[in-house]
């Protein structure tokens, strides 16, 4: 049994890893022709600048290519045992099909946890290298400081509001800070600027406006600080506020606050989210679904074998696509976006495999 576990495994295994050097060579050559203008009309052009920004650019696309080179794989390392009658011999050893995937299940699930805990430490910060590229070689920023911000601290019942936020110096444009409790306004502050400085918001030029036992109080203030308004700046941050960079920790935090004030923004964002979290999943969904498809075609089984395949993976990327836009404009549930892609694609083998069986 142990040589069949490491013969398995050693099948798989090499397949799956030489079609993923063959995608990830054809991503960075189709990478490099998209920019070919770029780098034609930049001085500074190089072939280490180009091969660094092509390898940068798999990290939006590493685990897309994982899943689909294992689910070929196993596709093909079942259906080419099926074709050289390899399984009968291993029925008639008395090794069912059960023991036989089980190494490959064991495997596809070891997988899906060291990519969930890379994708979410290393693959963060080869994200985060990709978008800085972008920006030093095509001007392609994604951290333009963002405007007409709204965030709310549930914990401290601050609301606030600001025309932009600059992430160099840390300074809030013309905010708006609303202190709430018990569903009415305790205090508002309206001010030219806010600086982030030594764990503390300073507001400079501040109009505020405060509750009393006789209404409500007006006074300026050149320089006002809070002490209990405690928005880190990294909430107002526009890379920080990319779903694919920001830390699992700050972005639930994030999208607490948002989802008090911008229903909307919250929807798009919590979808991005969900879809950054259950992306490692693709890895497992595929080498399962490689697992019940049917290998007993009666004719031509490697050829219909990696039809199947490719449907399939066709079918289960299309989807999440389609569910990923029609749940970022909010008609469909978030969550939505990591399972009804999954049910789907398993319907869609099974009903194949039911199929496959009368060809």
């Amino acid at each position: 049994m142990r040589i069949l576990v490491r013969y398995t495994l050693k099948r798989v295994f090499s397949t799956a890893v030489a079609t993923f050097l063959i995608f990830c060579f054809l991503v960075m050559a189709v990478e490099t022709f998209m920019h070919l203008d770029s780098y034609i009309s930049s001085e500074n052009t190089d072939f280490v600048m180009m091969v660094r920004y092509a390898f940068s650019s798999l990290s939006n696309y590493y685990l897309l290519l994982l899943s689909v080179s294992f689910l070929f794989s196993v596709s093909y390392f079942l259906s080419n045992m099926s074709a050289n009658n390899e399984l009968i011999s291993i029925y008639c050893a008395g090794i069912s099909r059960r023991r036989l995937i089980a190494p490959i299940f064991i495997s596809a699930c070891i997988l899906t946890v060291f990519f969930f805990a890379f994708n979410e430490t290393l693959g963060l910060e080869w994200k985060d290298y990709n978008i800085r590229l972008s920006a030093e070689y095509f001007g392609q920023s994604g951290t333009s400081d963002p405007r007409n911000i709204s965030l709310y601290d549930e914990s401290t019942g601050y609301l606030v509001h600001a025309a932009s936020y600059n992430k160099d110096s840390m300074r809030l444009y013309s905010p708006v800070i609303v202190k709430c409790s018990d569903g009415s306004i305790e205090k508002r502050i309206e001010a030219r600027y806010a600086d982030y400085d030594k764990f503390k918001w300073v507001i400079y030029d501040a109009r505020v406006i405060q509750k009393g036992d006789e209404g409500f109080s007006t006074v300026f203030h050149d320089s006002y600080e809070k002490t209990d308004f405690l928005m880190e700046p990294s909430l107002f941050e526009s890379q920080n506020m990319r779903m694919e960079t920001m830390d699992a920790s700050s972005a639930y935090d994030y999208l607490k606050k948002l989802e008090k004030v911008n229903p909307t923004a919250y929807q798009e964002k919590m979808t991005d989210f969900l879809s950054r979290f259950f992306e490692p999943l693709s890895i497992l969904i595929m080498i399962v679904i490689a697992l019940m498809m049917n290998y007993t075609f009666k004719k031509n089984i490697l050829l219909f074998s990696i039809v199947q395949s490719l449907i399939i993976a066709v079918v289960y990327y299309v989807s999440d696509m389609v569910f990923s836009i029609i749940s970022r404009q909010g008609m469909v549930p978030a969550y939505s976006v990591a399972v009804f892609p999954f049910l789907l694609t398993v319907l869609l083998s099974l009903v194949i495999s039911k199929i496959g069986k009368r060809i």
